[in-house]
């Protein structure tokens, strides 16, 4: 879908901290963004799903169909459009978040999401008013890497590596993509919640326009909860989640 279809689009979602101007970034972003929408006979759209490039892979994050289509497969298919799109793109795999005790375990796995990791909680931080803002004039990168030294992390193990997993090693430690209002990193790269005031300095120096960070935390620290929650913080997940990842396969040259 285009900036052609930003008003239309606008009137049927309902997806918190995407403003209409917002929208209209993310349907003129080239490859930072993918959306893909599903029309009845006359032409109407009857819903909407949207994807960002998280690091290598393509983040399934946002659908929404009318009432009357949610039993027609819907759903399915614009998924299954996003993950061609992705493989089509150039992307490594997709991801999604899931929610074990929710039905959307059983989309997962039709689309064929490895839900083995850690159970997470996901958190929201908010960024201090007055702030630097991002990295100069013009409109501001979608997404990229949070370093080490940014974040003055130490070696070691930190409360949630990289979900992604991907092949960048060493310096990099967590990728970020802005989701509407806010930064999504793929990791918590601190050793504690006390040093997280680290990663929002960092996320704040890199991307501007946002105005909260989400991060994943192990779902069963408690003490790291009690602590954010004392902070301010905002928990966005209701129950545990794991995040699903499908990696696409190598393609191999077919010899002559």
């Amino acid at each position: 879908m285009t900036t052609d279809d930003t008003e239309e689009i606008h009137e049927l979602i309902t997806f918190d901290g995407l403003s209409a101007a917002r929208l209209a970034v993310e349907l003129s972003a080239g490859d930072d963004y993918h959306w893909v929408g599903l029309a009845d006979p006359a032409g109407r759209l009857r819903g909407v799903h949207r994807s960002m490039r998280w690091g290598s892979h393509l983040l399934l994050k946002g659908v929404f169909v009318e009432k009357s289509a949610r039993s027609s497969g819907a759903v399915l298919r614009l998924a299954f459009a996003l993950r061609e799109l992705a493989r089509d793109a150039g992307c490594v795999g997709i991801a999604a978040w899931v929610e074990p005790s929710k039905p959307e375990t059983a989309l997962a796995r039709v689309l064929r999401l490895r839900t083995d990791g850690s159970l997470l909680h996901r958190f929201e931080v908010r960024l201090a008013d007055g702030g630097e803002a991002g990295p100069g004039a013009g409109r501001p990168p979608n997404s990229g890497v949070l370093t080490r030294r940014a974040v003055g992390a130490a070696p070691g193990a930190p409360l949630v590596a990289d979900l992604l997993r991907a092949d960048e090693t060493g310096e990099k430690v967590a990728h970020w993509v802005i989701d509407g209002r806010r930064a999504v990193l793929s990791a918590c790269p601190v050793w504690t919640v006390g040093q997280l005031d680290r990663v929002v300095s960092a996320v704040r120096d890199l991307a501007a326009d946002v105005d909260a960070v989400e991060f994943p935390l192990p779902a069963g620290d408690l003490a790291a909860a009690l602590v954010l929650a004392g902070a301010g913080a905002r928990r966005l997940s209701r129950t545990p989640i794991r995040l699903g990842r499908y990696d696409f396969a190598v393609r191999r040259p077919v010899p002559c």
